[in-house]
């Protein structure tokens, strides 16, 4: 499944960019992809990841195996690998410090409510450096506004 938000909609048609959910599929497999890679797949390609499902452990191999694939056939070696990102940080346990810190709006009952792609948008945007409005939009967008 591939969940859009409207902040990074100019990039969707050619897939420019990674978008955010990408970004949670890389993070959650431990694998690094930057734009010069993500720009050297065919269109096709980064459609097929954008679109794989990443929610639990045999799809996540699924999809670090694809890109494992992708990166022998344009760099002939194998993906980079990083630490995973653990999934308590969006936990629906409790609301991430750094949400709080970016808005009272988010209440646990809130946070709770939205599924985990989505508390993982507002995490990964709240701890953003290089988009700091993406947070208020990614909000703005779930909140129905």
């Amino acid at each position: 499944m591939f969940h859009r938000y409207d902040y990074e909609a100019e990039f969707y048609p050619d897939l420019s960019r990674l978008p955010l959910d990408l970004r949670r599929k890389l993070d959650v497999t431990g694998v690094k992809l930057g734009l010069k890679d993500w720009l050297a797949l065919s269109f096709e390609e980064r459609s097929v990841l954008c679109h794989l499902p990443c929610d639990n452990a045999e799809e996540c191999q699924v999809f670090a195996n694809y890109l494992d694939f992708l990166s022998h056939k344009y760099r002939n070696e194998p993906i980079s690998r990083i630490a995973p990102s653990d999934p308590a940080l969006w936990s629906e346990l409790s609301v991430p410090h750094a949400v709080r810190e970016r808005s009272d709006a988010v209440t646990v009952d809130r946070w709770r409510g939205w599924p985990s792609h989505d508390r993982y948008a507002l995490y990964k945007t709240a701890t953003s450096k290089s988009q700091p409005d993406a947070f208020e939009l990614v909000l703005k967008q779930l909140s129905g506004n």
